[in-house]
């Protein structure tokens, strides 16, 4: 009965230390198991209880040899996201709200303030990226030609008055009235232009959503 008790002791120690050592490479495996049950053989039940108590639990013996033999699995490995990068800010000059701001002081602010209103309306104009650079050329050099142009003609039709004048003895001559209607005509009307290259540079706008340079 003695015989039979240790058997038991015996199967159940290395039942549980099989399942301990599962994990450990076969040869580590075989020889701790080979070992351990050269330890308890031959042994009665009594000396087999006290062996089995100075080994101590499976597992701890396991755990030992993976140490041993640096086969416990590795730490986890933690990966840290990092953190989003905040979103860039884009410059003001590349917003579209600068650029209509820019088109509206052009247009408006240049009858509420003829001179400065006009130079500070191009300066937004031509600071916004929104727009290709001929197209701010066209919006902001249009009046300057419309007056230009009204002006060449106003010159050529005040010499051809004092031709006319000068063909007749007594004719009163225009050339002062004429000359300074037409200059004043061409100002009036290239002033009045501003606003039409403001509004082409909004219609250019419709759809834009990043800066075109």
């Amino acid at each position: 009965m003695t015989e039979a008790e240790a058997q038991s002791l015996r199967e159940d120690y290395l039942g549980r230390l099989d399942t301990a050592i599962a994990d450990l490479p076969w040869r580590v495996a075989n020889e701790l198991r080979s070992g351990v049950a050269e330890e308890l053989d031959g042994l009665d039940a009594a000396e087999t209880r006290r062996r089995i108590a100075q080994l101590g639990d499976p597992a701890r013996i396991a755990a030992a040899a993976k140490e041993e033999t640096g086969s416990a699995p590795p730490a986890p490995v933690v990966v840290v996201s990092p953190a989003p990068a905040p979103p860039v800010k884009p410059a003001m000059v590349d917003t579209r709200w600068f650029a209509i701001v820019g088109a509206l002081v052009l247009g408006i602010g240049t009858f509420l303030f003829p001179v400065g209103g006009w130079v500070i309306g191009v300066a937004l104009v031509t600071s916004s990226r929104f727009w290709w650079r001929w197209e701010k050329a066209v919006a902001i050099l249009l009046p300057l030609a419309v007056g230009v142009v009204i002006g060449l003609v106003s010159l050529l039709g005040a010499l051809w008055q004092v031709g006319g004048s000068a063909s007749g003895p007594g004719a009163v001559n225009p050339l002062l009235p004429s000359g300074l209607a037409m200059w004043h005509s061409g100002i009036l009307l290239g002033f009045f232009t501003i606003p039409v290259g403001a509004a082409w540079l909004l219609w250019r706008l419709r759809g834009r959503d990043v800066p075109r340079r």
